[in-house]
């Protein structure tokens, strides 16, 4: 640059410190910093200075790098160019410009954040340097000193020198060169309508610095890109059926890391993490597609043949009362004849009545209930694959039981609860426990009253539903174990292990 203007502080014994601040009006990723002054100085002359940074609009101010003719009088630092550690390389140096001012015939001074620290090649992995060269505003001290070195004093906390003659210097062109700090999420920074530098954030990233991820785009966390992984952010799949969702560490975490978006505010009577289910009184219409508007029709339960409004939500299957079938409970099975009563809609017919005590549970045939139930009802390996398989595993004692219509209801206290899925929420307490008669008499699962069980079952089951929404359903897919108390310690491992991500993703 041509000597055209000159900056200078304040001359005499009394003019103090000189400071210029350059304020760069957002946060930038400095490269360098570079001087070049007015006058050619005697390269015998003293000189100490100092380049500061500030991260926060000039409330606080860190130093970069000292320049002195005494480093260790001035900054208490050794003379130094590089760091020679990882721990040193985010602290400022100290070094003598003079020998190098000597070379080139007159007083320039160029700082590289970089030059000279380990982790440099490895910038963009380095989080350390990426917050080292992060700066809003920079700040070049002029301090005082004396000709006589042997009479300044200069402490490197309070940045003050008593000198005995002062100095002056005369600075024509400062440049501070770096980009702005879009966390490698843009290609370009333009100037706003304020006229400030502004990030055109891409990869569905957002604010100043492209530092967050766009609304609806929290699958997974923000991540810094780098030149191999542009890391964008990715949209929650919700099906089409919602348009805001949140993202969830815990949910993150189980899945293995790869998904943590929690859909929210499920539009369309659907429900679920993803919007994937129907809420409770629909099923799901299978003759159009998930994303559809009509994935979930009410279900068509008939007011005096059903229990209550809810259907299963796969198959649209009513809860029927004693005696009702059908997929809507519309009509009286087999046996059965319309009733007066509105809550008997079908009795049964007299002359086909049998005895009056029930058959015991487990009193099926057996070749009916060796092709109906799953094998290996009670040879079941207890290990981490067979706990992840289901839903929920829990410790249950079975308190009484009696007839329902088509079901047997159990009252059972649930003791220890060792998983719970995203679709179950059970709680330790007393609980109603649901078996299809059918299953009862054939033994799967066997349940016995006065005993504790291993009770290990799915949501999502072909019989997901129950006959009140906040009980428990438990049919022939469902593993009843009675208890041995050496699992106890085993089963609080495999919790363990599942809050940390060892199970699959649902």
């Amino acid at each position: 640059p041509i000597d055209l203007t000159c900056w200078t502080g304040g001359k005499g014994s009394d003019a103090g410190e000189w400071t210029l601040t350059v304020p760069l009006g957002r946060r930038f990723e400095i490269t360098y910093i570079s001087m070049q002054f007015c006058q050619h100085r005697d390269p015998s002359e003293p000189v100490s200075i100092s380049i500061l940074k500030s991260m926060d609009y000039g409330r606080s101010w860190r130093p970069m790098q000292h320049y002195s003719s005494d480093c260790r009088r001035n900054f208490g630092l050794p003379p130094q160019t590089v760091a020679h550690s990882r721990h040193q390389e985010t602290e400022p140096l100290c070094s003598d410009p003079r020998p190098l001012q000597r070379q080139r015939g007159g007083m320039v001074l160029a700082f590289s954040t970089l030059d000279g620290r380990p982790s440099s090649p490895d910038f963009d992995h380095s989080h350390t340097l990426q917050d080292w060269v992060t700066a809003t505003d920079i700040r070049v001290v002029f301090h005082r000193v004396s000709k006589d070195t042997s009479t300044a004093t200069f402490s490197s906390q309070d940045q003050e020198l008593q000198p005995a003659t002062q100095v002056p210097l005369a600075l024509s062109d400062l440049q501070v060169g770096g980009r702005c700090k879009c966390n490698g999420h843009a290609s370009k920074c333009r100037r706003d309508d304020d006229g400030r530098a502004a990030c055109v954030c891409e990869h569905h990233t957002a604010g100043p610095d492209c530092d967050v991820c766009e609304d609806f785009y929290f699958d997974r966390p923000w991540h810094r890109a780098t030149p191999t992984q542009p890391n964008p952010c990715i949209a929650c799949d919700c099906n089409g059926h919602s348009n805001k969702c949140r993202f969830s560490m815990e949910v993150f975490q189980q899945s293995g890391r790869h998904s943590g978006g929690v859909c929210l505010k499920c539009r369309h009577n659907t429900a679920g993490r993803h919007c994937q289910y129907c809420q409770k009184g629909f099923t799901r219409d299978h003759s159009k597609p998930l994303h559809h508007r009509a994935a979930c029709q009410p279900c068509q339960c008939h007011p005096l043949g059903a229990v209550g409004r809810w259907c299963n939500q796969t198959s649209g299957q009513c809860l029927c009362r004693e005696g009702v079938t059908g997929l809507r409970c519309n009509r009286c099975a087999p046996g059965y004849k319309q009733g007066k009563s509105p809550l008997r809609p079908c009795i049964l017919i007299p002359c086909l009545m049998p005895p009056p005590s029930l058959p015991p549970p487990g009193s099926a045939s057996a070749e009916e209930c060796v092709s109906y139930c799953q094998p290996s009802q009670l040879k079941v390996r207890m290990n981490l694959e067979t706990y992840c398989l289901k839903d929920y595993v829990l410790k249950v004692q079975v308190r009484g039981m009696e007839r329902s219509g088509p079901w047997w209801q159990f009252s059972i206290a649930v003791q220890t609860v060792f998983r719970e899925g995203s679709a179950s929420r059970v709680r330790k307490g007393p609980h109603s426990l649901w078996v299809p008669d059918r299953d009862l008499r054939c033994g799967c699962p066997a349940l016995h009253v006065g005993r504790t069980f291993l009770l290990i079952g799915t949501v999502e089951g072909e019989r997901a539903w129950g006959p009140e929404e906040s009980r428990l359903v438990a049919d022939r897919s469902t593993l009843a174990l009675q208890w041995r108390e050496h699992w106890g310690h085993k089963l609080r491992g495999f919790r363990g292990q599942d809050k940390r991500g060892r199970c699959p993703a649902e």
